[in-house]
């Protein structure tokens, strides 16, 4: 973390339910409902716990986190990390111990990938579609939900042949 002359602390047995929007780096130790916006670095200590969207340039994670996570540089998660949602950043860090559960962009230009819905899916994961290679992902992705939408009804594939399953 940078400079702790100018870190704001939301402290242990504080409770926070909206926006929170930083100027300069943020240490949270108490639990967080809403967003959370930091120009500077945000680290979410182990007692944090936040059921939020986080954005800053760096984020520090020793605690748990319901909710997406944007840093513009770099995501560091430690030991006793536990975060539920999904990640963008340029460099990611997780230490072994943490656990992490959703999807990940990493690498200079994972801010600048398109994330769509599959069509007429509203519970299916989002896809990450780069221009040179999005036909033959969708391409690739129609198949598989051909192939498990013939396996639902009770059908089995083999070498091309559908056959009605016993």
């Amino acid at each position: 973390m940078s400079d702790s002359t100018n870190t704001t602390v939301i402290g242990a047995g504080t409770h926070i339910k909206g926006e929170i929007t930083f100027d300069t780096t943020a240490r949270i130790l108490g639990s967080v409902e809403g967003s959370i916006t930091s120009r500077g670095d945000l680290h979410i200590g182990e007692t944090g716990q936040c059921n939020a969207t986080l954005d800053a340039a760096r984020i520090v994670i020793d605690g748990t986190v319901e909710g997406d996570v944007t840093a513009r540089e770099r995501v560091q998660l430690n030991a006793k990390a536990v975060v539920c949602g999904d990640l963008t950043t340029t460099s990611l860090s997780v230490a072994e111990g943490a656990s992490f559960v959703g999807y990940c962009r990493v690498g200079p230009e994972a801010s600048k990938l398109k994330v769509t819905e599959p069509a007429g899916k509203t519970n299916a994961a989002p896809r990450a579609t780069i221009p040179a290679a999005s036909e033959t992902i969708n391409a690739a992705f129609a198949g598989l939900e051909a192939k498990f939408a013939a396996m639902s009804k009770g059908k089995n594939q083999v070498n091309g042949e559908v056959a009605a399953s016993a």
